[in-house]
């Protein structure tokens, strides 16, 4: 009975080769999928503003949750809104978000960038010493105002505020003040007016508020302010609001505002705006002196468009594996299993073409033997001597044992049996020439 099974050499020879196959093929797969789905960065810098401004105070609250999230964060300082447009726009300053006040700029002026959304009101503070009190903004030609520095969203947006009332640098001293800065100023006497353009729960307003040496102006035109600067809003601060015990404000104040926006460049990578769009939900998402509570931060930016993945977050909320697990951890599981479904995709064709592939490779390591049968075969169109016909028969046990030793499965036994068959077909032959009358004189005469 011939050997059909394949020798243990050979099946572990056969095992590597194919393991080797889907190692590589994995691997192909695993470096596509590195380039189609890149790991999102693992350091995340974050452009805030001056000291003790609301942007530094949220770029720390944003520090904590990535921490929490295990990916490393910087707090990149800077002049304000104008330059961390810049911080953002250059993808060599390592900034991948900034806080950004709305009036600044837009898409048009500052295309490749995205917002996560408007995460509360950028209110206009402007606060003067309590015993010289104004009541309105053209009172204040010829005072030492600090504005903040030239590339600060406060300096854009009091600009503007105050050439409405005729009063620039022409008619007053402008100072480049801001954050601890600017109220140090105004508490040691070296300016009488400064603007803030700060959150509500800004540490550094806050404190203001509750100062008895300063007074927080209020604007009875803000109205008509809002009228000629579209993109500010009105708003009223109550009576009481800061402190009812001590009924601070004593009356309403009229305020303007605008509104902050987060904004990051559009290649930023999808999962991490998923988790920042998390934290501003997170952070800017309950009740304010000026908002309810879940008023922000708004799915929508009037100036910039919106990223797709922080669309889809406040549509979705987050996926399933990020509820569960962090972020780093949450995106290698997501590779892996488009990984899998990937090669799923990939193999699950190929094992249906697995055997007949693998019948063509049986029939084609037995085409060089039926090569040599045929060569056998041609020879025996001619007379042959008895020398000859034993050397043929010789070639042809060697052709047969060879066939054995290929090691052909025994699932394909039809392709095996088939060539040992035209194998003894040949033989026979070669027997019936030898027994022929005229081959055998043929013989007789090529022998003398």
């Amino acid at each position: 009975m011939p050997r059909l099974s394949v020798p243990l050499s050979r099946r572990l020879r056969y095992s590597h080769q194919a393991l080797a196959l889907f190692l590589v093929l994995l691997a192909a797969l695993w470096l596509l999928l590195a380039h189609a789905m890149p790991a999102p960065p693992k350091q995340v810098g974050i452009a805030t503003a001056f000291k003790g401004g609301a942007y530094e105070h949220f770029g720390q609250r944003y520090q904590q949750a990535l921490q929490a999230e295990h990916i490393r964060s910087t707090l990149v300082p800077s002049q304000g809104s104008l330059e961390n447009l810049r911080l953002l726009k250059d993808p060599a300053s390592g900034v991948h978000l900034a806080f950004v006040q709305g009036g600044v700029s837009n898409a048009e002026r500052s295309p490749g960038l995205v917002s996560l959304g408007r995460i509360n009101h950028q209110i206009l503070w402007i606060f003067h010493r309590a015993e010289y009190p104004f009541s309105n903004l053209t009172q204040l030609k010829n005072k030492r105002i600090a504005v903040g520095p030239q590339d600060s969203g406060t300096r854009v947006l009091a600009d503007q505020v105050l050439k409405l009332h005729g009063i620039g640098a022409a008619n007053a001293q402008l100072l480049p003040l801001a954050g601890e800065a600017a109220a140090e100023a105004l508490l040691t006497g070296q300016a009488d007016v400064i603007f803030m353009a700060f959150a509500a729960d800004s540490p550094l307003v806050q404190r203001l508020l509750h100062d008895d040496r300063v007074q927080l102006l209020s604007l009875r035109q803000a109205e008509a302010i809002t009228r000629h600067l579209s993109f500010l809003v009105r708003l009223v601060l109550p009576q009481g609001a800061i402190d009812l015990e001590r009924n601070q404000p004593m009356l309403d104040v009229e305020l303007l505002a605008t509104t902050n926006a987060v904004l990051v460049r559009e290649d930023l990578h999808p999962d991490l705006v998923q988790l920042l769009t998390r934290f501003l939900v997170a952070e800017h998402g309950q009740a304010g002196l000026f908002q309810r509570a879940g008023e922000f931060p708004l799915n929508s930016d009037p100036e910039y468009p919106m990223a797709a993945a922080a669309l889809r977050y406040y549509k979705q909320g987050p996926s399933f594996l990020q509820r569960l697990l962090p972020l780093s951890m949450a995106v290698q599981v997501e590779r892996m299993a488009a990984l899998l479904l990937s090669a799923a995709a990939l193999f699950f064709p190929l094992f249906n073409y697995a055997p007949r592939i693998y019948r063509w490779w049986i029939r084609e390591r037995l085409h060089l033997p039926y090569r040599q049968l045929r060569t056998v075969e041609a020879r025996l169109q001619e007379p042959i001597s008895e020398l000859d016909a034993a050397r043929l028969l010789r070639e042809l046990d060697a052709l047969s044992d060879k066939v054995r030793q290929l090691g052909v499965p025994s699932r394909h036994s039809d392709l095996f049996f088939e060539l040992q068959s035209d194998i003894q077909l040949v033989r026979m032959r070669l027997r019936e020439l030898l027994t022929t009358p005229v081959n055998t004189a043929h013989a007789t005469l090529r022998s003398a």
